[in-house]
């Protein structure tokens, strides 16, 4: 039946109980339901509002009071409340409805604290501003009614909040809203059509995309506290700087089939700090814009979800704990890991020319690639840890260092090498400045006393034996850089300034060989004429020291003065104690001459019975030898001795026909 319009207002005292099975219809602006009596005083079908300004009170016309209908809960107004008029704005009173309808084509104005428990109806209505909080709160199946309005809070909620039971945003619904989005520990929602999320958004119940819906968030905050699952659809973080937290314990998983999508655009960050997942084995249903950052910052031991090439993240970084992968991970801006160490295991971690950074000591264990088709000559490409890197002059397609500290590499000796085993591969020829780290874990307990980080040098290694190595010799003029490893946690590392893939052996590194760095004592070569304190005139780049043995075959080296073949000023540093044993081949213009300048004039090897000075070169029989030879002509003289200079040699062996020209003091035997 149809109840007759209430003039202006609807008093139901103390006692008073209202049965309506129609309508009660209330056409005055300010007209209004004033209740004294309990809840279930009023069965309702319609309560139709066509005022301004019609509101539910207590008998004072107040509200707020615990007799108003629909002021909490448990005075939750039954059946339809329905606002509806043609022409001035109608506002809509803040309480919890049971059914709420908007109606005809007069504005909405729709204040903070509206809660429906069961059905919201749009019908016919004129455009609906949203201010505040719009509360979804039925304990059964609510489905969340489209509001699709781009912009502003018309025709779109503000904050929108689901409670209490599930709810559904219907295949082909739209729901859009301009702030916050949150839903408690038992809203469960199922998104069939799209939901844009607000900025700063919070889920704590389980929420799921299927049948090709679409979540999309705001331009702020999203803390996920309960699992997203993305069935059939899309999760898309919009291109507005958007961060998306995954909550310690909850899981993002995106399904096993290509209609299950997750996008990240353009400055938007998802922080993992309980997992993602990607269940479709080929990878290609998600997309990372180049300028997102994917951040796995768990506190427990993580799981790196793996990528594809034509998929990879943008910024990769991890955090606060060990990380393994799940498979093969491509990025193609930076990466940055920090706290703790990555290990790709068997698979492979590969990125393009963007920047890898490292704190706190970590490093990617095992196989880096460097996609380097985009690469710039001169850069400088970091791999594995900070101390690795490579600067080409010459770039290949694809380089990749595939390294595990504390692993024997090939050819390893344990008396002399480093235990790191990096393993070096390639595509396209290339030449690079290397540099390589390692730490004090990696310096095995049973080097030689001999054996020293001073002394390490690059070997090309392809064999399992001590003999299948290859060693890497610096450039003539130049030598290797060191930096020895100051305590547990930091990298020493050796650098050479030019090896390549092709070119001389001694300087050339081939695709699929271990970069061994071995510290043991060869013999040291004279590799140019000049002075023995050059570092350019010996073969690994470095002055021979106390215990180094050293071969001159072919040049001139002279001590103690400037000769103009290389006009090397700098003193001997160990004049007293040169080496351990010198050796002179009988090749033309194999000459060591020992000069002076001013004082410094006294010159020795090791004083110790047993150190070998072996003269074989056969000279010409008469070789000037009164006066410095300061020319950068090559003499052919064997061992010279100038006059005013003294050489010490515990032991001496001329070979035969060779010989020494003295003028000066050659003492033989030690002190």
């Amino acid at each position: 039946m149809i109840v007759p319009a209430a003039a202006q207002h609807l008093q139901n005292g103390v006692g008073g109980r209202v049965n309506n099975t129609g309508v009660i219809r209330f056409k005055s602006d300010s007209g209004q339901f004033r209740n004294a009596a309990p809840a279930a005083s009023l069965t309702n079908n319609v309560i139709e509002f066509n005022g301004t300004n019609n509101a539910f009170t207590d008998m004072a016309k107040d509200p707020t009071t615990a007799t108003a209908f629909g002021v909490d809960a448990s005075m939750r107004i039954p059946g339809l409340v329905r606002y509806t008029r043609d022409s001035v704005a109608q506002n809509v009173q803040s309480r919890y409805y049971t059914d709420l309808e908007m109606a005809g084509g007069s504005p909405k104005n729709i204040v903070d604290g509206v809660y429906v428990g069961q059905r919201y109806v749009i019908t016919r209505s004129g455009p609906r501003t949203y201010a505040g909080t719009f509360t979804y709160d039925g304990a059964l199946l609510q489905t969340i009614t489209s509001e699709t309005g781009l912009s502003g809070n018309t025709d779109r909620y503000d904050n929108l909040t689901i409670l209490n039971g599930p709810k559904e945003v219907r295949k082909f619904d739209e729901v859009r809203m301009s702030r916050a989005f949150y839903s408690d520990a038992n809203a469960t929602m199922l998104v069939k059509g799209s939901l844009y999320w607000g900025t700063n958004s919070t889920i704590s119940a389980p929420v799921t995309v299927d049948s090709a819906g679409m979540l999309v968030t705001g331009g702020g905050r999203t803390m996920l506290n309960a699992d997203l699952s993305i069935n059939d659809g899309e999760f898309v973080a919009t291109d507005n700087a958007d961060t998306t937290t995954i909550a310690a314990g909850t899981t993002l998983t995106v399904g096993s089939n290509a209609n299950a999508k997750l996008t990240l655009g353009q400055n938007t960050q998802l922080h993992v700090l309980g997992g993602y997942v990607n269940s479709f084995a080929p990878r290609t249903n998600v997309r990372f814009d180049p300028t997102s950052l994917v951040n796995f910052d768990a506190t427990a031991p993580q799981v790196i979800q793996s990528t594809v090439a034509t998929n990879a993240y943008g910024h990769l970084r991890t955090g606060r704990s060990p990380k393994t992968v799940n498979g093969d991970v491509f990025l193609v801006s930076t990466l940055s890991v920090n706290d703790e160490d990555l290990n790709v295991g068997t698979s492979m971690l590969s990125m393009t020319t963007g920047t890898a950074q490292y704190t706190n000591f970590t490093e990617v264990i095992g196989a880096m690639q460097r996609d380097l088709r985009g690469g710039v000559p001169g850069e400088l490409y970091v791999f594995n840890n900070e101390r690795t890197h490579m600067r080409f002059t010459v770039l290949p397609q694809y380089m990749t260092l595939d390294v595990h500290p504390t692993t024997s590499p090939l050819a390893y000796d344990l008396t002399t090498d480093v235990q790191r085993k990096i393993n070096v591969r390639y595509t396209g020829d290339w030449t690079a400045l290397v540099r390589a780290g390692y730490k004090r874990g990696d310096i095995p307990a049973t080097w030689l006393p001999d054996v020293s980080e001073s002394l390490l040098r690059f070997f090309d290694a392809q064999g399992p034996t001590t003999s299948d190595v290859r060693k890497m010799l610096p450039v003539p003029g130049t030598s290797y850089l060191r930096s020895a490893t100051v305590d547990t946690r930091s990298f020493g590392f050796v650098e050479h300034g030019l090896l390549s893939s092709t070119g001389v052996a001694e300087r050339r590194i081939d695709n699929g060989h271990d970069l061994l760095m071995r510290g043991n004592r060869d013999v040291l070569k004279a590799i140019a004429s000049g002075r023995w304190s050059n570092p350019a005139t010996w073969d690994e780049g470095r002055e021979p020291d106390p215990k180094d043995r050293v071969s001159i075959s072919g040049f001139t080296v002279h001590v103690g003065y400037v000769r103009a073949n290389d006009n090397y000023a700098i003193l001997e540093a160990y004049p007293d104690t040169m080496a351990i044993a010198v050796t002179l081949a009988d090749v033309p213009n194999t000459s060591l001459l020992i000069g002076y300048t001013n004082t410094f004039n006294t010159f020795s090897l090791k004083r110790t019975a047993g150190v070998l000075f072996t003269q074989n070169r056969v000279a010409p029989s008469l070789v000037p030898f009164t006066t410095l030879d300061v020319s950068a002509a090559n003499l052919d003289a064997g061992l010279l001795i100038y006059p005013g200079a003294s050489y010490t040699v515990p032991d001496l062996l001329i070979g035969a026909d060779a010989t020494v020209f003295n003028g000066g003091v050659l003492q033989v035997g030690s002190n």
